[in-house]
């Protein structure tokens, strides 16, 4: 028996199909994320708002009381992440000690990394790339 398989470069083209179509899915999804009131542990007024900024924009990073209460928060709302070893995991971090660090400003967080808890938390928009063209 044979079985007829595409070629590479259409097998290529499927993936990035569907991965696309899965990508839009999720996107509508997260038009219906719940509402959840915004912190109140600090007054975010005190602070400037370029934490909120993408890096072309003139990102800077936030001030260690926006991050502690920040990922409180959403700790307290999202018990499966409620400890640093579960949210550092969340975040692609290789160590709970990475987010005391940067809850305590002993480290800077990076963009990356703070961007993508913007994008978790709805409080930035998640960035779709254009596709210029197919070359490889």
């Amino acid at each position: 028996m044979k079985i007829e398989l595409p070629g590479l470069k259409k097998q290529q083209q499927l993936i990035f199909e569907e991965s696309t179509k899965a990508a839009i899915e999720q996107l509508k999804k997260n038009l219906k994320a719940p509402v959840i009131p915004g912190q109140t542990e600090v007054d975010e007024s005190k602070y400037p708002r370029t934490h909120l900024l993408r890096e072309h924009e003139g990102w800077e990073p936030p001030h260690q009381d926006i991050i502690g209460a920040y990922f409180r928060h959403f700790q307290q709302h999202f018990p499966d992440y409620n400890t640093d070893a579960k949210l550092a995991d969340l975040l692609g971090l290789t160590s709970d000690r990475r987010v005391r660090e940067y809850k305590s400003a002993s480290r800077t967080i990076p963009y990356g990394v703070w961007r993508h808890f913007l994008v978790l938390t709805g409080r930035a928009p998640q960035e779709i790339i254009e596709v210029k063209a197919f070359m490889g």
